[in-house]
C-alpha cells in the first residue's frame, strides 16, 4: 500500500515492526511521549529518562524506546513534510495498524504542532549556506585580498581568503550583474 505520510511511498518494514511496541503503550502515555518528540523536533533537548520511564509499563528495553522516538519523529516529520490532515493521517496510521485510541492521540499532538514542525523544517531545508561577512582589501602587488566569512550549516562557521586580479574583480562583478539581471527577468515572469 501506499502512504500519503511515507511520501506517497510504501510504508518502511522497521516502522511497521514500532508500530506494534507502540501499540503495547497506553493512548495517554504515547501522547506525552509524542510531545516529547515535537520537542526533540524543535530543537529543545530531549528527556530520554522520561521517555524510558513513559515506556516502562510496555516494558520495552532501551532500544526499542529509541526506536518508538524515531518512529515517532519519522511519523512527526514526514506528515508535516507532506502537508497530511489530522483525518487521512489517522486513517493511514490504523491501517498500519496502530489502534485508534493511539492514531487519534498522536494525531492529536500533530494538529497541535504543525506550524511548528513545518517551520522548523523549512529554516533545515535546501540551504547552501549563508554569508555572514565579505571583505575585499588591496593586497601588494596590484592584487586584491578577498575574504569571504560563512555559515554552511547552523552552527558551523568557516572564512575563506583569495587573491583577485583587477581583471577578476571587474567580471565578477558583470557575472553578478548578468546573474542580477536575470534573476529581475524570471522574478517578473513569475509575476505575470
Amino acid at each position: 500500500m501506499k502512504f500519503k505520510f511515507c511520501g506517497g511511498g510504501d510504508c518502511p518494514e522497521w516502522l511497521l515492526v514500532q508500530i506494534n511496541a507502540l501499540s503495547r503503550m497506553t493512548s495517554i502515555k504515547m501522547k506525552l511521549l509524542a510531545q516529547c518528540t515535537v520537542n526533540l523536533l524543535l530543537g529543545e533537548p530531549f528527556n530520554f529518562e522520561k521517555a524510558k520511564e513513559l515506556m516502562a509499563d510496555a516494558k520495552l528495553d532501551v532500544e526499542n524506546c529509541k526506536a518508538c522516538v524515531a518512529a515517532i519523529t519519522f511519523i512527526l516529520k514526514n506528515s508535516a513534510c507532506h502537508a497530511v490532515s489530522q483525518n487521512y493521517l489517522s486513517n493511514e496510521l490504523q491501517q498500519i495498524g496502530l489502534p485508534r485510541e493511539h492514531a487519534s492521540a498522536l494525531c492529536k499532538v500533530y494538529l497541535d504542532n504543525i506550524s511548528q514542525i513545518t517551520k522548523v523544517l523549512k529554516n533545515e531545508s535546501l540551504q547552501i549556506g549563508r554569508l555572514n561577512y565579505a571583505n575585499l582589501s588591496k593586497g601588494n602587488d596590484g592584487e586584491y585580498l578577498m575574504t569571504l566569512q560563512f555559515s554552511s550549516t547552523p552552527n558551523k562557521s568557516e572564512e575563506q581568503i583569495f587573491t583577485l586580479t583587477r581583471e577578476q574583480i571587474q567580471l565578477l562583478i558583470s557575472e553578478f550583474s548578468s546573474v542580477n539581471n536575470r534573476m529581475n527577468e524570471l522574478a517578473r515572469e513569475c509575476k505575470e
